[in-house]
């Protein structure tokens, strides 16, 4: 067995973005896929690993609505599993199970801490569905939950409310970096041949004379230019914006809006995540994260502009009230926020009173033009999702004479971020898990060897390399935040990162730990993108501004002067 000291990167690059282009232009693809999100990269994958030619454009970053929005977790999902919906469930457990072994260091698993107050009869009710819980994600996938009095819970989270704590129970689930999933699974596509490109929107989907669907006419947003690409099968992986590309007066996607805001570790503290229930039968998570605190969410209907979601007074001023319920002690107030996220989750149209209650299971849609579409479903089950999309892609193109032998969805065997097909011989990839001592790498700051393998796997050489070339790309971007100057120049080089906010906010998390958004960074980060991308001063200014716009979505600024008023 090899040992993390040995392997060998694989699929680090997404390539030059101009040489994707130009293939957009010149070929005939199986397969189209509209949208960037981890839902797309994941169909992009499956269908190029089985041979198929794929396409996929993104209308901004991969990454840059829902997928990079989340709450950061890799997880079967207790609310379905009170909702009864034991499939879900099932299915997203095993797929929990099966992406430690596929990307072990993007998959962490995480104790989670669920306090019980007053009633000991519910206690006996959670405890029983976290045996289901256990049993239904499988022997060996995580350890089984236990049990806690009240002083070990208060032990293991002393800022927990202890009035009426009758008992706790902690029970392991994964967090993950979701943009960096996002980006790893493109990755991988394009190792298998994919064609990708970001800022390239669909303006319209091309229909020959018989109305049946034969691509998109594309614009590349960088240009403006526009220009067709022409696909046997084209599927609309675009989430909230479904109905926006179809246009066919049909409603397939109800967007929820869920927000999370990130506080200072130190406010909270400990290894253990914390999970309650809200007064309104919600479930509020707090996990650490990055370094720092990730809590939420919230769960409501959302009616605005699906390009720029918000949060509201309103919503940071719930998030704080249930919190400070939770953690009396702590007194979270506005002025502790770093930075807040607002995403909107494409939930599958339904009547139900409130977006809490609505499924998460996804849909595929297939209209009378041969488009593929799908909607709903969750981070945890995309490479299912994709799985299910690409069978139902090859059983067309196979109907139609285009596609002739195809081997069926190996994605569980493909791992992420250049681990080795080696790494999956084991349960729990204990071994080639392991992060690397700050030895291997010398000239790196202390934990940054840890710190780089946590974002990029096997292939954290690659970024330790760039650094060794030039030492001054090993300091920190920003003093107290692990992001190394290295990392900027790995975005721009092999990641497909055009923007300061692409690097920033997604490729590294830096708009979302510095209280600032990074912007005391932005202009170091301009100069590093501009010895990769070709900036002029006057591009480098252009670059500055738009960042400082784009991340006052990520800005609380506004929020606690409102809160305050």
């Amino acid at each position: 067995m090899e040992t993390s000291a040995v392997l060998k990167p694989r699929a680090f690059s997404l390539g030059r973005r101009a040489d994707h282009l130009a293939r957009l232009r010149a070929r005939q693809f199986d397969v189209l896929v509209v949208g960037g999100g981890i839902t797309g990269a994941g169909i992009a994958l499956d269908a190029a690993a089985r041979g198929l030619s794929v396409a996929l454009i993104e209308k901004r970053d991969f990454a840059s609505g829902t997928s990079s929005r989340s709450t950061k977790l890799i997880h079967g999902g207790l609310r379905y599993l009170a909702q009864f919906r034991f499939r879900l469930t099932h299915e997203a457990l095993r797929e929990r199970s099966l992406l430690r072994r596929l990307a072990p260091h993007l998959v962490e698993p995480i104790p989670f801490i669920f306090p019980i107050y007053h009633r000991r009869r519910e206690a006996w009710w959670v405890n029983a569905g976290l045996w289901l819980y256990d049993l239904l994600a499988g022997p060996g996938s995580m350890p089984f939950h236990r049990r806690l009095g009240p002083a070990e819970t208060l032990q293991r989270v002393p800022s927990l409310k202890a009035d009426g704590l009758v008992a706790g129970l902690v029970y392991y689930d994964a967090r993950t970096d979701d943009a960096r999933l996002v980006i790893e699974v493109l990755k991988a596509a394009v190792h298998h041949g994919a064609t990708i490109a970001n800022d390239v929107a669909a303006e319209e989907i091309l229909r020959d004379q018989d109305r049946q669907a034969y691509g998109v006419l594309a614009r590349d947003l960088a240009s403006g230019e526009t220009f067709p690409i022409r696909a046997h099968r084209t599927v609309i992986a675009a989430g909230i914006w479904l109905d926006e590309i179809l246009r066919d007066h049909h409603r397939r996607v109800r967007p929820a809006k869920g927000v999370h805001i990130i506080v200072p570790r130190a406010r909270l503290g400990g290894d253990d995540a914390v999970v309650f229930p809200t007064p309104d039968r919600r479930l509020m998570f707090v996990i650490p994260w990055q370094g720092q605190t990730l809590i939420g969410t919230t769960d409501t209907d959302y009616q605005g502009p699906l390009d720029d979601p918000r949060a509201t007074s309103d919503d940071i001023a719930y998030i704080l009230d249930v919190v400070n319920q939770a953690f009396p002690a702590v007194h979270l107030g506005p002025g502790d926020i770093i930075s807040v996220q607002a995403g909107l989750r494409p939930l599958i149209a339904s009547e139900e009173a409130t977006t809490a209650s609505i499924s998460r299971e996804d849909r595929i849609f297939e209209g009378p033009d041969g488009v593929i579409a799908i909607a709903g479903g969750k981070l945890t089950t995309y490479r299912r999702m994709a799985q299910k999309v690409t069978n139902l892609v090859v059983r067309r193109l196979q109907e139609e004479g285009k596609r002739q032998q195809v081997p069926p969805s190996w994605t569980d065997r493909i791992p992420l971020g250049g681990w080795p097909e080696a790494n999956l011989g084991r349960a729990d990839g204990q071994v080639e898990a392991q992060a690397p001592p700050d030895s291997a790498a010398p000239g790196l700051p202390p934990g940054a060897s840890a710190h780089l393998w946590h974002t990029y796997g096997v292939n954290w050489r690659i970024v330790a390399d760039l650094a060794a070339d030039d030492p001054s790309l090993a300091r920190p971007l920003i003093e107290g935040l692990e992001t190394l100057r290295a990392e900027v120049v790995m975005a721009a080089r092999h990641e497909m990162a055009r923007t300061l906010c692409d690097a920033l906010a997604r490729r590294t998390h830096i708009a979302l730990l510095d209280r600032d958004q990074g912007k005391r960074a932005a202009a170091d980060a301009a100069r590093l993108m501009a010895r990769e991308l070709g900036w002029d001063e006057v591009e480098i200014s252009r670059q500055l501004a738009r960042y400082e716009q784009e991340v006052e979505q990520f800005s609380a600024a506004s929020l606690r002067q409102e809160i305050a008023r």
